[in-house]
């Protein structure tokens, strides 16, 4: 072979090692920056992200069934107490019913039968929630009683419907210092009595006179205005 041609391939076989070693710079950098832009957050692997990120939505995923396999829980709101269409008149006949105190007395409506008779509904919720016209009612009731619990011819009555279990008319009793009957309407699985007598919806208070004739029934109403209506109908 010609000294030119030797000379021509061992240039050839440079150039073919520098070419080798430039793929080989040019395949190192690009594995370089293919790293560099695999990194997450915090230089997190994306595959590690996307990983976390499935375990995450598996996790929600998993929640909601559980929370759609559960049975319903009952609202804490008190039960809807709705007014009656029918507005009672001084001829009205009281409705008699029967119903135990929460401490397990009995009691009747009929039973004071004769005396002036303020009835209060109440709608009650689980562990004790009632509405705001509730808690007026009572604080007005208890001024009430303040001053007609000790006489014979006036009898106070709360009838509650509270349809949870775990209502804590106990604890409503004592917050308010209820000395007067406090019954659950629901006790036996009806509304029966709201239904009678809450003319007015929740928080209704039933004036009922010594004949044991309904007299009024009142939305809201202030202990010196119930006051002197009891006393009306106990000159009457």
């Amino acid at each position: 072979m010609p000294r030119k041609d030797k000379k021509k391939a061992k240039k050839s076989w440079k150039e073919r090692q520098q070419e080798r070693q430039r793929a080989e710079e040019a395949e190192r950098i690009r594995l370089e920056i293919e790293r560099k832009y695999a990194k997450g957050h915090k230089g997190r692997p994306i595959g590690k992200i996307a990983g976390a990120v499935f375990l995450v939505a598996l996790l929600l995923i998993s929640y909601g069934v559980w929370q759609y396999m559960q049975p319903p829980q009952p609202s804490t709101e008190p039960p809807p107490i709705n007014p009656q269409p029918s507005q009672p008149s001084q001829t009205t006949l009281a409705l008699d019913f029967a119903l135990n105190d929460i401490n397990g007395t009995r009691f009747s409506l009929g039973g004071s039968k004769g005396k002036v008779i303020v009835l209060h509904i109440m709608g009650v919720g689980c562990h004790g929630q009632i509405y705001p016209i509730n808690d007026n009612q009572l604080k007005q009731l208890r001024t009430v009683c303040d001053s007609f619990c000790g006489e014979e011819a006036v009898t106070l009555t709360t009838v509650a419907v509270a349809t949870c279990p775990s209502s804590d008319l106990a604890q409503i009793r004592v917050a308010y210092n209820i000395t007067w009957p406090l019954g659950n309407d629901y006790d036996d699985g009806k509304m029966d009595i709201a239904q009678k007598y809450a003319t007015q919806g929740d928080g209704t208070i039933v004036l009922i006179d010594k004949t044991f004739h309904i007299s009024d029934s009142y939305g809201t109403i202030t202990a010196s205005t119930l006051s002197s209506k009891i006393n009306q109908l106990l000159g009457a």
